[in-house]
């Protein structure tokens, strides 16, 4: 028997109605669902484009959306006819994003080297005897894996419908047979973040194709999805948005100064020894015991921290990253470098050499121009046209793994032959995924005109 998937219709501003089953309705008014509601999809981009706000929440069903369409489409050539793994495909495409930590990536891409060095050192100031049990934050894949299986509020409802936990979980990781509808160059969870990610910062280059697109997907090979040759200029302009909203909106140098001074936050917090989650275990742990802490752990979770040492009145560094974030006042660029290169060439400019190397330097040149080391805030960025290029990783690596190729963007033309669109030397993201962007950008907090022009200075040194 068919699920009704208009037991309950949501409006969505970018795609319009968006249909739930009885069983999604129940996933979503779970508290561990909810939770996503408090989790910013796009980080503290709403501190460059105000209206950047909208949560995880939206985007998970933004993302069902797209993976119904994919799977009516399927449905209709007889590629996916079973409704159980209908429904199993379109529960995985709502839970793909239920591990996310708070403010998007920021808390899960920590230097844990540097956490550990911090970490040990303020226990030893302090005097503290033993091993401070750490461990890195695991990916948000990991945790998604955990909350589907251990979490007894959605746990329960997918044994209910007699649908297995784990299967759920092997999709969202991408790892059950079958079409991938997620991890790809060309997945169901890209189409949705790229065109919501456009609309709600009022940047146009998000703003892809979807509709044609979707009705050119097709299944090769039992599970490989491709896309139909006439809709290769719409696959290449998917790329060259990634790529240029990346430029514009995700590497965007505010934008990335306020997520910078946000690790600096939870690196020294962890320093401190705050009463902030020192490990990946403890994180776990929450998960895995089914504690009600656990949905406490969302954006608000970091502003706490952030508030509290806001409100005094001191100039220690940890107060002064915190009274910067919380009042809208980002650091000086002191520099920026961008690269636009080839890696199979490895030409760095000696000038991008040079000014990565003063990284190391960064304790002299704070202490030479009077300042805390941890006013200096180092970002370092890297983005390419599609996760492999061809000249390297096709051409000269030809024992490549198969799911590795997998994940690339597959062209099926007329004559039935399908094969990656990087490999097409017809194709220009053939020739643009030779090159990839790399961009550095070191930033001042607290610094006036007269203090940046002198680090400014001290960089130059060095250079």
């Amino acid at each position: 028997m068919e699920n009704d998937y208009r037991y309950k219709i949501i409006i969505d501003p970018v795609h319009g109605d968006i249909g739930l089953s009885e069983l999604e309705t129940k996933i979503i008014n779970t508290p561990t669902f909810q939770r996503l509601r408090r989790l910013k999809q796009l980080g503290l981009a709403s501190m460059v484009y105000p209206n950047a706000s909208y949560s995880r929440f939206t985007h998970s069903l933004g993302v069902l959306y797209i993976a119904s369409r994919v799977i009516e489409i399927f449905k209709r050539r007889n590629l996916i006819t079973d409704e159980e793994d209908i429904q199993k495909h379109r529960i995985a495409a709502l839970l793909h994003d239920i591990g996310h930590y708070p403010y998007s990536h920021l808390m899960e891409r920590i230097d844990w080297e540097q956490h550990i060095a911090r970490y040990l050192e303020r226990t030893d100031q302090n005097g503290t005897d033993g091993d401070p049990q750490i461990s890195p934050y695991p990916k948000h894949e990991r945790l998604a894996r955990l909350i589907v299986t251990k979490r007894e509020d959605i746990r329960q409802i997918l044994q209910q419908a007699e649908i297995d936990p784990e299967e759920i979980a092997a999709l969202i990781e991408g790892e059950h047979p079958g079409p991938n509808l997620l991890h790809k160059s060309l997945d169901v969870d890209r189409m949705d973040y790229l065109v919501r990610d456009a609309f709600n910062t009022g940047v146009p280059y998000g703003m892809v194709d979807l509709n044609y697109i979707l009705n050119n997907l097709d299944v090769v090979d039992e599970h490989r999805i491709v896309l139909n040759s006439k809709a290769r200029v719409a696959a290449e302009h998917l790329l060259i948005a990634r790529y240029f909203m990346h430029n514009t909106v995700y590497f965007h140098k505010t934008v990335l100064a306020f997520e910078e001074m946000v690790r600096k936050i939870i690196l020294l917090l962890l320093a401190r020894g705050e009463d902030i989650y020192k490990s990946g275990d403890e994180i776990e742990k929450l998960i895995c015991e089914d504690s009600t802490e656990f949905l406490d752990f969302h954006d608000g979770y970091l502003d706490r921290f952030i508030d509290n040492w806001a409100r005094q009145e001191n100039d220690n560094p940890l107060t002064v990253l915190c009274k910067c974030v919380r009042l809208r006042q980002p650091p000086r660029l002191i520099r920026e470098q961008s690269e636009l290169y080839k890696p199979i060439e490895v030409r760095l400019t000696p000038e991008f050499i040079n000014f990565k190397r003063c990284q190391k330097e960064l304790p002299n040149i704070a202490e030479e121009c009077g300042i805390s080391p941890d006013h200096l805030i180092w970002s370092e960025q890297d983005v390419g046209f599609e996760s492999m290029e061809p000249f390297i990783s096709i051409s000269q690596t030809p024992d490549a793994q198969e799911q590795e190729i997998d994940r690339l963007i597959h062209i099926k033309e007329t004559s039935g032959e399908s094969k990656p669109l990087v490999a097409d030397p017809n194709s220009i993201i053939h020739h643009l995924s030779s090159l990839r962007l790399k961009k550095i950008f070191l930033y001042a907090v607290g610094a006036d005109e007269k203090k940046a022009e002198e680090i400014k200075n001290a960089v130059q040194k060095r250079l």
